[in-house]
Formats: structure tokens, C-alpha cells, sequence
């Protein structure tokens, strides 16, 4: 694992170069980096969440370090794995798509990048920015990450990656709405803190 060549890859992502994806998704080295990439990005959403509790909201619910960043991120980054399992299942079952598991997980974990982005949810009046922009560039980014690792046509891609990010964002909300916002994790937090827009 080359930390300098994650960090290379990362910051061409920034730049719109999707031409990282056909790197990794041909480099079987590149399955530790990816999940690595996608677990911390879980982690700093999970931590612009505990911190926007902390700084940001009109008050603080209890034990929001735990629910907030430690046990949402890991939720959020299980539920992103399960997006991209809903994912490949949808191409190889539903469109006969022949593809392996492990580029779409190496694409995919990539893909999870923008989700760090919520980081920034801290800013008090900025947070709805930095809560929903992520998600509509987390959904990009998957579309470009799965046409990469499967050359289906378009419409394959499009359609199995709003099933997987739907039931991503689907299991996470209905988990927010059960818990009530304060007490739910930010995997599903974050999706509560929606209902008070």
C-alpha cells in the first residue's frame, strides 16, 4: 500500500478526474487502499456529525460522541458495503452484466470520498450544505465508479445505483425516524437532522 499514490488518486478525484476509477479497478493491490478510503470517509462524516452536535446545534443530546461518531460511521460505512453489495447483485442478477465483486468494491471505495466532505457540518449555518451536497456527490461518484468497474451501458449503471444508494439512504432514514434525531447514529443522524428541514 503506497500512501502517497492514495493520496495522488484522492486529490485527482478532487480535481473531477475520473480516470481513477479504471486505475484501481484494474489493480488488485488496490482493495486495502479503497476500503481504507471508504471507512475513513464514514468516520469524518460521522465526525462533522458529532461536531455539529456539539458546536452547531441549539443543544446537545446525550452520549452524541457514541451514537454520533463512533457507532453512526461504522453503521454508515456497513451500509455503504451493503449499497454496494445491492449494487453488484442488481448488475450481475437483474442485467446478466458479467462483473467481478472486487473492482466494484475498489471503484466503490474510492467513490466513498465525498462523504468526508461532511465533515464541514460543523458550520453552524452551512450545515445543511454540507449534509445533502455529499450525498448528491456521493451518488455521482458511484454512477462513475460502477461504469468503470462494469462497462454496462449508462442506463444499467444509473438505474442499479439509485437502488443501492436508495437502499442506503432508505434503511438510514427509516433507522433516524425510529430513534427520533437526537438519539439516532449519523449514519442515520444525519438523515434526521433532514427531517427538521
Amino acid at each position: 500500500m503506497d500512501p502517497n499514490l492514495m493520496l495522488s488518486r484522492l486529490l485527482r478525484l478532487v480535481r473531477l478526474d475520473t480516470s481513477v476509477f479504471d486505475e484501481v479497478r484494474d489493480d488488485e493491490r488496490e482493495l486495502i487502499p479503497a476500503l481504507i478510503v471508504a471507512v475513513v470517509s464514514c468516520f469524518l462524516a460521522g465526525l462533522g456529525a458529532w461536531l455539529y452536535w456539539e458546536i452547531a446545534a441549539d443543544f446537545t443530546p446525550n452520549n452524541t460522541f457514541l451514537n454520533s461518531f463512533l457507532l453512526g460511521s461504522i453503521f454508515l460505512a456497513v451500509m455503504y458495503g451493503a449499497a454496494a453489495l445491492v449494487i453488484y447483485v442488481v448488475m450481475v442478477q437483474f442485467y446478466k452484466v458479467q462483473v467481478e465483486l472486487r473492482p466494484i468494491v475498489r471503484t466503490m471505495g474510492y467513490a466513498a470520498a465525498p462523504l468526508a466532505l461532511s465533515v464541514l457540518m460543523l458550520v453552524p449555518v452551512l450545515y445543511p450544505v454540507f449534509a445533502l451536497v455529499p450525498l448528491a456527490i456521493l451518488l455521482v461518484s458511484m454512477i462513475y465508479a460502477v461504469q468503470s468497474a462494469t462497462n454496462a451501458e449508462s442506463t444499467q449503471v444509473v438505474v442499479a445505483c439509485i437502488i443501492g444508494f436508495s437502499v442506503m439512504t432508505l434503511v438510514l432514514g427509516v433507522i433516524a425516524v425510529w430513534f427520533g434525531v437526537p438519539d439516532a447514529p449519523i449514519g442515520a443522524g444525519q438523515f434526521g437532522l433532514y427531517l427538521d428541514f
